[in-house]
């Protein structure tokens, strides 16, 4: 029986400690209900400073982007005015040097000009030597034909007599 009581006292007092823990429970759950609400309060809070810190981010970036913007903008016309005024410049130096170059040219030309009409004017020399020898040598070689072919008629002429000589002298002979 003893072991019945201590079963029932300690029923009893399972029962005493299950409605504590329960009692103790419900406390943490409105406990834990209303610390949901203060964050979830907080946290709309929170959300409107993000907001307004995002708000004042973007618009901080977007002064930032213009002011950057600006800057490009006034660094790239610096730049085309330096590439430009470079540009006139390369242009000068090009138009000088451009000149010089024909000048030069145009000295070596006359010098070649010269030069040509020197070699031009020995040519010519040499061309009228060789012409000169060339109907010297033309006109000995004439002379030579023409010895040659009165020899060869007075040889011919010879030889035209002789046979005729002959002729006569076998006629002669044979009559």
């Amino acid at each position: 029986m003893e072991a019945m009581a201590r079963q029932g006292w300690t029923d009893d007092r399972i029962d005493e400690r299950f409605d504590r823990v329960e009692g103790q429970i419900s406390d943490l759950r409105i406990e834990t209900r209303t610390e949901i609400k203060d964050l979830r309060g907080e946290i709309g809070g929170l959300r409107g400073e993000i907001k307004a810190q995002g708000d004042e981010l973007r618009g901080e970036i977007k002064a930032q982007g213009d002011e950057l913007r600006g800057e490009i903008k006034a660094q790239g016309d610096e730049l085309r005015g330096e590439i430009k005024d470079l540009g006139t410049e390369l242009r000068g130096e090009v138009k000088v040097q451009g000149r010089e170059l024909r000048a030069e040219i145009a000295a070596g030309d006359a010098g070649l000009r010269q030069e040509m009409a020197g070699v031009e004017a020995r040519l010519r020399t040499q061309m009228s030597e060789h012409h000169a020898d060339a109907q010297e040598q033309f006109g000995r070689i004439h002379d030579d034909v023409i010895a040659l072919h009165r020899t060869l008629s007075r040889i011919g002429w010879s030889a035209a007599f002789a046979l005729v000589a002959a002729m006569i002298s076998l006629l002669i002979t044979n009559l």
